[in-house]
């Protein structure tokens, strides 16, 4: 029952969980969302309404922060009703799209044409806000009052999940009053009614000149045309409807009207530019040209045809003028406003960054720089506003040298904020930067900043740029291997090109800190020691990067430099007599063993490999047939070189003075009397003791100095052998064997047992 219950509430506790993971993962897709949703779309009839047989302006809005533009949007698509377009081909030849934006195709349903653009992602950076305008241009047919043209038009534009729809009036004309003489482009209006000349496509600066529309009698008509100054003539491109010859003369082709519907409207055509070839004439001084058309009747209406190319982009507004003079009427003068633009839109991004993306933590001084870069099309208008809201760490902003002559560049409530005062063409690049101070930054913290231009359609973000402040010391800690600070190591820190960036020394407490040091990769090497310490020339690669919140520390070990003692185990009575199989043991200063069974080897002689320190070896194991002698023999290593080994002496005396060794009476042949205090075991038995293994040093353990042993004896081999020395001076006398059992142990020990038995039965019968 007790697991039954467990189960249920494990089981309540994760139910209640379910929402939070929902609530988790809404806010997550949400901020996922928010990137994209910076896109807005827009879509404006420029001159508002749509009047009969005017071009229509079609304006596309697209804009959007940094980041936004991704694949997943997909292409724009804009729908035009199909009743309003006169010709289809004006999407093709009438629309100048400036980068990034591209006409993919125009593709039609029974109600509407559908134009889709794509947009070049790769001109557009990552760090880019963006805004990008582009106008589709063509011609409305001749609507009048009363017929079936719908008084409104509705279009859209569909981009990045979003569908927006503009709906624009229709402005109906009556039925026209011909007129006896009029100049009409072809071309495009701006939103002022200037007639704009492309200057990528001078074909569609079509001009047409209308003579004798009403249809009266003119008498010796001449008509006179004064070109814009950097323009000169080229021929309009033909209609295939027209018949007869399409030839031009100086560029200028004319057209007779040779029928009419029932409202009075031109119908068909005819080329008659051959009947006026001599008629044709051209000024290029003045860029003036005149047509002699001589005397008119009310079948003879004419349409006088020309293009304008621009030779001088930078001519700005002027008018075109023309005149019909006739004998019998006043004259007629018609003039069209027009200037050079080279494309119908613009596209332009905005863009920050910053000098140092990591500071150091002695650095407190940042530079931002703005920059607004057109892309492509017109120029970027006056009254374009970037505001730059500043953290509130950031302190001191100082605006750095502009030409405010373009631009006018506050700092208000801290914020920068920038102002273009004229417009600013393709080919000009602005850039604006200031300084700022970052004391109140602390290290670890990360500053991030972006600014935003405010559009027609949008407030647009450009890239967030971030600095991180960072600690790029390196701090190199030296201990010896006893860890003690080690002072006077001497370090020299290399960047990645093998440059010496940093050269130090360890202090007392054996540290050393660089300067701070820029990201990158680094090597450290010990290049000098202190004296009385082994170089570690091993180079130590160290890594700052702008995450590191306080100095590097890098570790090394000086090891101290060590010497060499030589113990020698000398017979007493003879000190030329060396002995083997002596056992130490080693000591330091405080009486604490160090190492324990170090034997003596074949020439009596142990030597070891100590660092610098004050120590003693004391003798635990006398050689067989001598006295143990248990005096420590203190010796010193001295600090510093050590280049000269440390010799101590030890002495062993006899335990007793050997006798002349008698010949034994020869006995009867009988069994030998064993005498009663004889030892069970023979005397001459070696002891063989287990082969010496040095301590291991434990890296972290204080106080505990090196000790490398050159010389291991084999202990039991030692031992083994018998000591020819000893022999040869010794009296005849018997020997006492180091390391037998004597009578005397054995009686002590029987005594000792048979006391501990009795105190055992006398504790059991009291306890009863």
């Amino acid at each position: 029952m007790g697991k039954n219950k467990k189960f249920i509430a494990c089981l309540l506790i994760a139910i209640l969980c379910l929402p939070l993971f929902g609530v988790f993962a809404t806010a997550q897709s949400g901020a996922t969302k928010e990137d994209s949703s910076s896109i807005q779309t827009s879509l404006a009839i420029v001159t508002g309404t749509i009047k009969s047989r005017e071009e229509v302006n079609l304006r596309v809005n697209i804009s959007g922060s940094a980041g936004a533009f991704v694949s997943d949007n997909g292409n724009i698509v804009v729908t035009i009703p199909k009743e309003i377009v006169y010709n289809p081909n004006d999407f093709t030849t009438k629309t100048n799209i400036p980068q990034p934006f591209k006409l993919e195709n125009v593709t039609s349903d029974a109600t509407n044409y559908r134009l889709t653009f794509s947009i070049d992602r790769s001109t557009i950076g990552a760090n880019d806000a963006f805004n990008g305008i582009f106008e589709i241009k063509f011609g409305a047919p001749v609507m009048t009052v009363g017929d079936a043209y719908h008084d409104t038009q509705t279009f859209a534009v569909d981009y990045a999940g979003q569908n927006k729809q503009v709906t624009a009036d229709v402005q109906k004309q009556n039925v026209a009053i011909m007129p006896l003489f009029d100049k009409w482009y072809k071309g495009d209006f701006d939103k002022d009614g200037v007639a704009t000349l492309n200057t990528m496509d001078a074909e569609n600066n079509s001009f047409q000149l209308v003579v004798n529309y009403r249809r009266i009698d003119l008498k010796n008509v001449v008509i006179t045309d004064t070109l814009p100054k950097g323009t000169s003539l080229i021929a309009s491109s033909t209609k295939p409807s027209v018949s007869g010859d399409a030839m031009d003369k100086e560029g200028i082709r004319i057209l007779k009207v040779t029928g009419f519907d029932a409202n009075g409207t031109a119908t068909k055509y005819k080329y008659v530019t051959a009947d006026f070839q001599d008629k044709i004439h051209l000024d290029k001084e003045t860029n003036r040209f005149t047509v002699e058309l001589g005397d008119l009747t009310v079948d003879d209406t004419y349409f006088i045809e020309y293009a304008l190319n621009v030779d001088d982009v930078n001519t700005g507004l002027q008018q075109n003028v023309a005149q019909l003079s006739a004998n019998n009427r006043a004259d007629v003068v018609k003039s069209v406003p027009v200037k050079p633009i080279k494309h119908f839109g613009t596209s332009y991004i905005l863009n920050k960054s910053v000098d140092k993306t990591a500071l150091n933590y002695d650095d407190n001084e940042l530079v931002y720089t703005l920059r607004l870069t057109s892309l492509d099309g017109d120029a970027i208008p006056a009254g374009t506003t970037i505001t730059d809201p500043l953290d509130e760490r950031i302190k001191s902003p100082t605006l750095l040298p502009y030409d405010d002559s373009v631009v006018d560049m506050q700092l208000v409530d801290n914020e920068i904020r920038i102002t273009t005062l004229v417009d600013i063409p393709k080919t000009n690049q602005m850039e604006w930067r200031f300084k700022v101070n970052v004391e109140a930054l602390k290290i670890g913290d990360l500053l991030s900043n972006q600014a935003y231009l405010t559009v027609e359609n949008n407030v647009i973000y450009s890239n967030a740029v971030s600095t991180r402040k960072y600690d790029g010391r390196i701090s190199i800690q030296k201990v010896d291997n006893h860890q003690n600070p080690v002072a006077g190591a001497v370090y020299e820190v290399k960047n990645d090109k093998a440059e010496v960036v940093f050269e130090g020394a360890t202090d007392e407490a054996g540290f050393l800190v660089t300067k701070a040091l820029p990201l990158g990769n680094y090597t450290v090497t010990e290049i000098e020691a202190p004296v009385g310490y082994v170089l570690d020339s091993t180079p130590y690669l160290v890594v700052v990067a702008d995450q590191d919140v306080t100095p590097i520390v890098v570790g090394t070990e000086n090891k101290l430099q060590t010497g060499t003692v030589t113990l020698t185990k000398i017979e007493a009575t003879n000190r030329e007599n060396t002995l083997a199989g002596a056992s130490f043991e080693l000591l330091d200063q405080d009486g604490n063993v160090l190492l324990e069974d170090l034997i003596t080897d074949e020439d009596g002689k142990v030597t070891l490999e100590l660092d610098p320190g004050v120590y003693a070896f004391v003798e635990t194991d006398a050689p067989q047939g001598y006295m143990l002698d248990e005096e420590p023999v203190s010796f010193e290593i001295e600090f510093g070189e050590n280049n000269t080994a440390v010799e101590v002496v030890k002495e062993n005396s006899h335990l007793f003075t050997p006798e002349p060794v008698l010949p034994e009476p020869e006995m009867p042949e009988s069994k030998p009397e064993i005498p009663a205090k004889a030892p069970t075991k023979p005397m001459d038995t070696p002891i063989v003791k287990p082969e010496i293994t040095l301590p291991v040093e434990k890296p972290g353990i204080t106080d505990t100095p090196k000790i490398e042993p050159i010389v291991k004896p084999d202990k039991a081999e030692s031992e083994s052998k018998p000591d020819t020395k000893s022999k040869s001076d010794a009296k005849p006398m018997k020997l006492a064997k180091t390391g037998d059992q004597s009578e005397e142990h054995f009686i002590l020990l029987g005594v000792t047992l048979l006391l501990l038995g009795a105190a055992l039965l006398w504790y059991r019968k009291s306890v009863r």
